[in-house]
């Protein structure tokens, strides 16, 4: 991950820490996820208690850095303002001092 944007100068890990939030969104999202998944190999597709989690622990190891990256994008977004006219408004010379 990078330590800044390329275009803001805006800093990826405004401070320590600042990710916590999207451990929660993480964790709502795998639950809500592994609850859908089992229960439509339970319920629909008809197969046993065992070999649904053990299918659910396989999607869960293959989406998992998919998971990360896009619950810290969803978290970043969430908190911090996009400013699309940002380049327009500073100089060239204020971003490379960032």
């Amino acid at each position: 991950m990078y330590k800044r944007c390329e275009v803001c100068g805006q800093k990826f890990e405004p401070e320590t820490g600042f990710y916590y939030g999207a451990m929660f969104i993480s964790y709502l999202f795998i639950a809500l996820l592994s609850f859908i998944v089992v229960s439509i190999n339970i319920f629909v597709l008809g197969i046993q208690v065992e070999l649904s989690f053990g299918i659910l622990l396989a999607f869960l190891a293959l989406i998992y850095i998919w998971n990360l990256r896009f619950t810290r994008s969803l978290w970043i977004h969430l908190v911090i303002k996009y400013e699309p006219d940002y380049i327009k408004l500073n100089s060239s010379s204020d971003l490379e001092n960032k």
